[in-house]
């Protein structure tokens, strides 16, 4: 069960054992990207967008979770913004690579298709 408080601009988002704390902002600061973690933030108005904990490290999937944001969208979008991260675009940055692509094969157009949809969306939330 999940507990979400929205509180000094801030969310305390409580589920499995432990309390996730998102600061509100308006746009995705640089060098993060929406956290794909479905609805278990809790709140289906905002997206939840965090930054890597080791940049360089390929094979490493941590997050800081000492800076996670979450940005306010319409529910639609929201709905959009996760599906989309999860086949990997999940910035501005990687669907407008996906959008670049010439690559051929159901994975590279499913990337397209959900870039299409979303490349509104992080063009106006970007910094």
């Amino acid at each position: 069960m999940k507990n979400v408080i929205i509180k000094d601009g801030k969310i305390y988002s409580e589920s499995f054992g432990k309390v996730d704390v998102f600061e509100i902002v308006d746009k995705i600061p640089t060098g993060f990207f929406v956290w794909n973690i479905g609805d278990n933030m809790g709140h289906d108005e905002y997206i939840p967008v965090c930054q890597d904990l080791r940049p360089g490290d390929k094979d490493s999937f941590e997050i800081n979770a000492r800076t996670l944001k979450a940005i306010k969208l319409s529910m639609e979008e929201v709905q959009l913004l996760r599906k989309a991260a999860g086949y990997g675009v999940n910035s501005k940055e990687t669907a407008e690579k996906a959008l670049r692509s010439k690559r051929k094969g159901r994975m590279s157009d499913i990337k397209r298709f959900h870039a299409e949809k979303t490349i509104d969306i992080f063009n106006r939330i970007s910094k």
